[in-house]
């Protein structure tokens, strides 16, 4: 998430930086909430009919993972957004809050994308394992059959 560079009047290149990646993290959390769609929708269509009591408790807690996590984005983007506006009022000389404090606020804010990052790579690991045992149990059952 590396921000491209563009003179801003008034500031620190370092907040412009700050300011810049943060706008990142916006496009960002777009392709992260589409991936959020896609996978209800891929639970929804094929494992909600077909699957063993095992296996819905197992795509049951995933959507509360994927749930929890949308809250925690939401949270995130809360959080995007007051950054924004604060470095955004600094760029501007409308507040005069210290580059060190943006710095850290928006280090911090990397750090909970990341962590959401990581969070939906554990939710695709764990939905990877049970279509994976999904279409082994089908091609079983279909061998058994035909």
């Amino acid at each position: 998430m590396k921000a491209e560079t563009t003179s801003l009047a008034g500031t620190g290149s370092n907040i412009q930086g700050l300011y810049l990646s943060s706008r990142n993290w916006l496009s960002y959390i777009d392709f992260f909430e589409d991936e959020i769609k896609f996978l209800n929708k891929l639970m929804l269509k094929f494992f909600m009919v077909e699957l063993n009591d095992d296996r819905i408790n197992k795509i049951q807690l995933i959507n509360c993972s994927i749930n929890s996590l949308d809250r925690k984005k939401n949270t995130v983007l809360s959080k995007i957004f007051c950054h924004q506006a604060n470095l955004k009022a600094t760029i501007e000389e409308l507040m005069d809050l210290s580059e060190n404090y943006l710095t850290v606020q928006h280090e911090s804010i990397q750090q909970d994308v990341m962590a959401l990052q990581t969070t939906l790579d554990e939710i695709k690991a764990d939905l990877y394992l049970i279509t994976e045992a999904q279409i082994k149990q089908s091609r079983w059952e279909s061998s058994m059959t035909g």
